[in-house]
């Protein structure tokens, strides 16, 4: 009786992901452009972990109309608790983290049983937007689940522009995988990973923007973004 009773809720979750494709077939036209041939689509052979820069809000709908079926997605759990959220979010498999809580470990469990199950994960390291062009220091979750599950990261960056008339860039990089290595503390090492990250997705985007030689500062030193409207204050 449950089934027949989701029936309609699945018709629907599915006809939102075709207005979403369509969408963005026509207006956003997005332009994916792989750069090494251990990736040639983003509907992968083997579960994996695709980690993106985070521009604006249309990002995870982007890469949610890219990654075909099947795929999960972390989202933020203060939005995904929110009520004209939650319903879709749910329906589409979306996996909540509490981003304010750097020891929340409670959504670990449902990656590595979606990963088990042949699913990608789907997560943003910046855990918020940055709309400055510059990119936020990477959370290390998706590095100790990589190490801790052998499953592939597959870095994606965006060139951030969404406009008619425009062809969102969108650049795939590699298929990498973290070892675990003797001899040196999990954090440290996480951290270092973390950061190598960082700056791959980096040179991705700058690939995407067609710039070159622009140098991404260490998260110690790249400065906080500032806040339209906030310049004066």
């Amino acid at each position: 009786m449950k089934q027949i009773l989701d029936l309609p809720m699945m018709a629907v979750v599915y006809l939102c992901e075709v207005l979403v494709r369509i969408y963005f077939a026509l207006i956003i036209r997005p332009q994916v452009v792989y750069t090494d041939a251990s990736v040639q689509k983003l509907r992968f052979s083997e579960p994996s972990i695709v980690i993106l820069n985070h521009t604006t809000m249309l990002d995870p709908l982007l890469i949610m109309a890219l990654v075909r079926r099947p795929r999960n997605i972390l989202v933020a759990k203060d939005q995904y608790e929110l009520p004209y959220f939650h319903w879709i979010l749910k329906r589409f498999k979306a996996i909540p983290i509490d981003r304010f809580d750097p020891w929340d470990t409670s959504w670990l469990a449902p990656t590595k049983k979606a990963l088990a199950n042949g699913s990608s994960i789907i997560i943003f390291p910046e855990g918020k937007c940055r709309e400055d062009g510059l990119l936020n220091e990477f959370k290390s979750g998706f590095a100790m689940l990589a190490r801790s599950t052998g499953a592939p990261v597959v870095s994606v960056a965006f060139d951030g522009i969404y406009k008619f008339g425009h062809r969102t860039q969108v650049r795939v990089g590699n298929a990498e995988k973290i070892e675990r290595v003797k001899g040196v503390s999990s954090s440290d090492y996480l951290a270092e990973k973390s950061e190598y990250f960082r700056q791959k997705i980096w040179s991705l985007k700058q690939q995407a923007l067609g710039k070159t030689g622009e140098v991404l500062p260490p998260p110690s030193e790249t400065p906080a973004e500032v806040v339209a409207g906030e310049e004066s204050k």
